[in-house]
């Protein structure tokens, strides 16, 4: 019986012994296990093919490094003391990187042997090198442009220095960094699709589209197929298939300008997009994902609208993720003075403006401009044909029973009717709407036209 278990003893013993070495010479990399006295009592074919030779019982520190005496870096000490020790490290000789494991080999609770496992890294450590240098250009530029913002009077196409405009710009910065929702808030003529823009420009995504939604102008029945499109014959009239916002935006970006004005339904299937669950074109039923980011904008307070139950409470809190305010301009005064010149610069086309008096910059400074830079922009619009500041135009009943407008159209004779009628529908529309601080949703009550009708011939003729 002892005999047996003797027998059996060894043979589990060959077998471990054989496993094990099995183990070490499938080894992708380099391998070997150096005794205390650093003897290489062990060398898997690879590093034999590496090296050209057999190197057992050669001392490590020659044979793999050409060194007469003990490397100043190595870890048997470490290792000695029961230490698994790790580090990365490039070969002179090839250049390339590698990951060096080195831990004990146990006997009879003492160690014995360094085994030590070599893996090439290279490609890895390279790709890793190349995105941290990359993540550090990015932090560079980022502060580089943050300082640059503190010296800068415009932004993309937003004008200011202000102290609140500096806030905005890095808002803008932070949120054009990341690929998360976005609603800006804002009286209305801040510039809120200008910001929208500015974080569009500087994203990720500024390669594909930017798609600005007016809410407010889409009539609820046409809103589902303004947004997912419609296959044809879908409904009376449709007689193509045809895409819509979010088709348009893929890839890019959706601006949903008055978000407060979609309806209950309609923010159940954009909540649906926005989490992923994707969408299906009127009269289809496959669905279709997207891959769109959504910014917003308001006047409003959305939170005022979920305790109305107006908005959805989980479509509030998917699209409110990223907030940023923009102030009004009655809190940032010192850009009048820029936005000034930077409108005479654009409406004054190649006629010699004359300077804007002391007096008349004081009236426009003391003023409180309810509708904003927009409102200041048609004033200055008004400057450059008039050659005069006046702000009474601007200062108009809450809701003017009848229309009054002072257009007065005259025969060109060099130009078509086509082109006089719409030079006049372009000034009738720009009156209508500083008369009304650029609401547009009173101008187009005051004009009787629905409501897409005036965003049409607002972006028609660039007055947005």
């Amino acid at each position: 019986m002892e005999k047996l278990g003797s027998s059996s003893s060894q043979q589990r013993s060959w077998k471990s012994k054989g496993l094990l070495r099995g183990i070490l010479d499938a080894f992708d990399g380099l391998l070997y296990v150096s005794s205390n006295d650093y003897r290489l009592e062990y060398i898997n074919p690879n590093l034999i093919k590496r090296q050209g030779h057999d190197i057992y019982t050669e001392f490590c520190y020659k044979a793999l490094h050409g060194r007469d005496d003990p490397c100043p870096f190595c870890v048997k000490d470490s290792v000695n003391k029961g230490d698994v020790v790790s580090f990365e490290v490039r070969d002179p000789r090839d250049q390339r990187w590698y990951l060096s494991v080195n831990s004990p080999v146990w006997e009879k609770r003492e160690v014995v042997a360094h085994l030590s496992m070599i893996t090439d890294i290279h490609e890895r450590k390279v790709a890793e090198i190349s995105l941290r240098n990359s993540t550090e250009e990015l932090r560079k530029e980022n502060r580089l442009l943050k300082s640059n913002i503190k010296q800068q009077h415009k932004f993309g196409n937003i004008i200011g220095k202000s102290t609140p405009m500096q806030a905005v710009y890095e808002q803008i910065l932070n949120a054009a960094a990341s690929d998360v929702t976005v609603i800006i808030y804002g009286e209305p003529g801040t510039g809120k699709e200008l910001v929208a823009r500015a974080i569009f420009d500087m994203s990720e995504r500024r390669k594909n589209r930017f798609v600005p939604v007016h809410c407010g102008a889409i009539p609820d029945t046409l809103i589902e197929s303004e947004f997912f499109g419609h296959k044809r014959g879908a409904f009376s009239g449709a007689v193509t298939e045809t895409p819509g916002y979010i088709d348009y935006a893929e890839g890019g970006t959706l601006f949903l300008d008055e978000i407060g004005e979609i309806s209950l339904s309609m923010q159940t299937k954009l909540l649906r997009v926005i989490e992923g669950g994707g969408y299906a074109p009127v009269g289809d039923t496959r669905t279709r994902s997207s891959d769109i980011r959504i910014i917003s904008a308001t006047n409003k307070k959305l939170i005022d609208l979920v305790e109305q139950g107006i908005m959805r409470q989980d479509f509030f809190y998917r699209i409110h993720i990223f907030p940023l305010h923009l102030p009004p301009l009655r809190d940032r005064k010192e850009d009048i003075p820029l936005l000034v010149d930077h409108f005479l610069f654009l409406h004054g086309g190649k006629v010699q403006l004359p300077a804007i008096a002391k007096d008349d910059l004081d009236q426009l400074m003391a003023y409180d401009w309810p509708g904003n830079v927009r409102e200041l922009q048609n004033v200055i619009i008004r400057y450059c044909s008039t050659k005069q500041i006046n702000l009474s135009h601007t200062k108009v009943s809450e809701f003017p029973p009848e229309p009054s407008f002072s257009v007065d159209p005259k025969y060109e004779p060099s130009q078509t009717l086509q082109m006089q009628v719409e030079a006049f529908e372009k000034k009738l529309l720009s009156e209508a709407l500083a008369s009304n601080n650029w609401h547009r949703g009173r101008t187009a009550a005051q004009l009787r036209v629905d409501r897409k009708t005036l965003f049409n011939k607002i972006k028609r003729y660039g007055l947005g």
